[in-house]
């Protein structure tokens, strides 16, 4: 597929899993960055064994999307990723608009997919049954997600940083979902993004 590093410098701050939105709602910046090398912040993974989660995600970076560059706090341990630890963030940097992969990349998906299983981040999972033709099950995972992104009528006190990121990773699951299924009914995560653009213009959290 060619994904580089040039590429999650590109988009990579775009997007947030879920569990960071939750974890990191409160007002805080985000510390200082530093570039590293993703294979041998894998092997750090790999060595202390990391949790389940972080470790496919990582392997998906380097392994499905070519990924040479991280980025992680200045002085923080080796198996550190992003601000907080977005090891999804990371990963799903390299999905795009889901655009289909190469037979090599998509059967190395697969693998980690059999792998890791419900480890393998719910976005990453929706991709590769996207990529096996099982559209059912990648559009339900990938709607799933949309809704989980925002839950509840009232809007999260947060850093301006993740409800921008929380717009433009909703921005990626549409667009997956429009590649997929284009005549689709696509108005429920429409108006989450909605709902979102709305809690962001009035965040006031910080400044």
């Amino acid at each position: 597929m060619g994904r580089t590093s040039s590429l999650f410098a590109a988009v990579g701050l775009a997007f947030v899993s879920i569990p960071l939105l939750v974890r990191s709602s409160h007002a805080e910046p985000p510390p200082q960055l530093e570039t590293r090398d993703a294979k041998e912040v894998l092997k750090a993974l790999l060595s202390s064994k990391a949790d389940r989660t972080v470790v496919a995600s990582v392997r998906w970076f380097v392994e499905v999307a070519h990924g040479e560059q991280l980025e992680a706090p200045v002085g923080s341990e080796m198996k550190e990723i992003g601000a907080w630890g977005d090891h999804v963030l990371l990963a799903e940097s390299t999905l795009g608009t889901c655009q289909p992969l190469s037979a090599p990349d998509a059967a190395t998906a697969s693998k980690l997919l059999t792998e890791y299983g419900t480890a393998l981040p719910p976005l990453l999972r929706g991709y590769t049954l996207s990529q096996q033709r099982d559209r059912a099950r990648a559009e339900s995972l990938f709607t799933s997600e949309a809704k989980a992104s925002l839950p509840g009528a009232s809007c999260p006190s947060e850093h301006p940083m993740y409800s921008h990121r929380r717009i433009n990773r909703l921005g990626l699951i549409l667009g997956c979902l429009q590649r997929w299924n284009p005549k689709g009914n696509h108005s429920g995560v429409e108006k989450i993004i909605e709902r979102a653009r709305t809690c962001a213009a009035n965040n006031h959290a910080v400044g």
